[in-house]
């Protein structure tokens, strides 16, 4: 399989507060088609890191969540019944406001209706996707749009974060954790 994408006239501009240097970030890519009879859109995304701290990087987040906010208005707008699942790591947690702001009704997109966060209630539970200074973090989501609840065409069924134990450190400083490709720059396998 493979996707092809066009480059969209919605991009992310970022300003380093401190620096007042304009800052590069990864593109929200946005992919539709048809799964047997239904319309599905499928949002794909990596959105700005915690470099400099999380409240410090915070307003970058928040930007990206209106801008994927404006892309689902588009989409809502153009077809108010396909289905819709944007996800990826977004670099906060469920409860964090930048992920809230695709959960809630806005005030000027008019035509977008608020994503359902199926793995809130993983992250209230204590399930992460990464560990950090023994803290369990779940920025990898998947958000779904409300009608895979409805039990017409496509349904969700479940969400859960992938975790066999070939994927877990067995022994040593991170005990427990995920495996990481890196370590403060430095590749480990």
């Amino acid at each position: 399989m493979a996707l092809l994408y066009r480059n969209s006239k919605i991009c992310l501009s970022l300003v380093d507060p401190k620096t007042q240097h304009r800052r590069t970030t990864r593109d929200q890519l946005v992919i539709s088609g048809f799964w047997e009879e239904a319309e599905l859109a499928i949002s794909f995304n990596h959105w700005p890191s915690r470099r400099g701290g999380q409240k410090r990087s915070q307003a970058s987040r928040i930007r990206a969540a209106y801008l994927q906010q404006r892309i689902w208005d588009s989409v809502q707008r153009t077809n108010p019944d396909a289905h819709l699942i944007s996800m990826g790591d977004y670099n906060d947690n469920p409860n964090n406001k930048s992920v809230a702001i695709l959960s809630q009704k806005s005030d000027y997109r008019t035509d977008f209706q608020p994503f359902v966060n199926p793995m809130k209630k993983l992250f209230k539970n204590g399930i992460g996707s990464l560990a950090y200074r023994d803290r369990w973090f779940l920025f990898d989501q998947i958000l779904l749009s409300q009608n895979w609840y409805s039990k017409k065409n496509l349904v969700f069924f479940k969400a859960a974060v992938f975790k066999p134990s070939f994927l877990i450190n067995p022994e040593g400083k991170y005990l427990g954790y995920p495996y990481r490709n890196h370590v403060k720059g430095t590749k480990l396998y």
